[in-house]
């Protein structure tokens, strides 16, 4: 079985879609952490009611509202935090593929394009080819 040359193309090409993936993943994720923020302005308007006195708070309630913006800051500190991890290991991802494409291609003989050496290699190998066996150059 013959190790196929393509295959050093397509893998890391496979992988790059799933880094497009997650990506994608990520942004909706960081979108689904400030959807709080669509509420923030009528909580903050209840806030300043009972601020003003306009609105009454028992103690009881005090410590849930409370305990319930610690839990919700938490989780979104952890939302961060594993968006930004899974986004670093994304790159660092994307970075090895990159670098897999680069050498992979260059591996990779080009049939349809010309070479370009920067050498007399390719004058002495065509002028040698196109000699004759037997004839003198």
């Amino acid at each position: 079985m013959t190790f196929d040359r393509k295959l050093l193309l397509i893998a890391p090409t496979i992988v790059l879609a799933f880094i497009v993936a997650g990506m994608a993943y990520a942004t909706t994720q960081l979108r689904v952490l400030n959807s709080g923020e669509d509420t923030w302005k009528e909580r903050s308007n209840f806030v300043a009611a009972v601020e003003r006195k306009e609105k009454s708070l028992t103690p009881a309630q005090a410590t849930t509202l409370l305990k319930l913006s610690l839990d919700v800051e938490a989780r979104r500190a952890a939302g961060i935090r594993a968006a930004h991890d899974l986004l670093f290991a994304l790159a660092i991802m994307t970075a090895i593929c990159v670098l897999v494409l680069v050498f992979a291609i260059r591996r990779i003989p080009r049939e349809h394009w010309p070479r370009f050496n920067f050498g007399g290699a390719s004058r002495e190998s065509s002028s040698s080819a196109s000699s004759t066996p037997g004839t003198p150059s």
